[in-house]
């Protein structure tokens, strides 16, 4: 894990490196539109997000499909964003917004015609824990649409240390979708991120880091912050 900043503040550094962030994933809208559109949602049918972040996605479904739904975040900032823009996008009478822990806040018993969880697996354990969890929270026939990260190819020891990942944390793109049948699942579909996708996410990331640091220099944090932003972006870099 990156090294915690000086006010001892887990949150700060995603929240503000998020700031312009439409998703907090590596994903186009017309992507996302995409993928919203093979959920086949129905009017009505109740979504559960798994760590929504600001839920612009979990928001375009509402207003494309005019489903319901639910986003659970840590991030309280996050989830205040979230609920104002459902509200600007009409949408605010059939979305809820949890701040908390997922386990905590969601009923093991409750059921859920659709389940997302876009890069937020951790918010229950593994991918495959997060997984075996949502096969078991979905209703008869329902869909889950998962994003997780896969190597592409061996990772560098030097990148892993950047990380502060080993290995084993993540397979292949094979892998995920085999861990997704291991869970039960019929996979559907799949699909990835592009390059575009990836350089515009990381790209908006270290921008709003950096503008906040050097809007605000006599922040505690912005040395560490400077630093962190700086080592990341090489990384993805190179």
């Amino acid at each position: 894990m990156p090294p915690s900043l000086p006010s001892g503040d887990p949150l700060k550094f995603t929240t503000i490196g998020h700031g312009t962030h439409r998703y907090l994933s590596p994903l186009s809208a017309t992507k996302a539109e995409s993928l919203i559109r093979a959920l086949a949602l129905d009017a009505g049918e109740r979504v559960l997000d798994i760590g929504c972040g600001k839920a612009g996605f979990l928001i375009d479904a509402a207003v494309a499909t005019r489903a319901r739904g639910v986003g659970v975040d840590a991030n309280a900032a996050f989830i205040e964003v979230a609920r104002a823009a459902a509200q600007a996008r009409g949408v605010g009478d059939r979305l809820d917004f949890v701040v908390g822990a997922l386990k905590e806040k969601i009923d093991p018993a409750e059921r859920f015609d659709a389940i997302l969880c876009m890069g937020s697996s951790q918010a229950i354990g593994t991918l495959a824990d997060a997984l075996t969890w949502a096969f078991r929270a979905l209703a008869p026939g329902g869909t889950a649409l998962f994003a997780d990260g896969y190597w592409k190819r061996t990772p560098d020891p030097a990148y892993l240390e950047r990380l502060g990942a080993t290995e084993d944390e993540m397979t292949s793109h094979a892998g995920n979708v085999a861990r997704a049948r291991d869970a039960g699942f019929r996979v559907l579909a799949t699909a990835t991120a592009n390059d575009d996708e990836w350089d515009d996410y990381e790209g908006r990331y270290c921008a709003a880091v950096e503008r906040y640091v050097d809007a605000h220099p006599d922040d505690p944090d912005a040395g560490a912050m400077a630093k962190r932003i700086g080592a990341w972006h090489d990384a993805y870099l190179r």
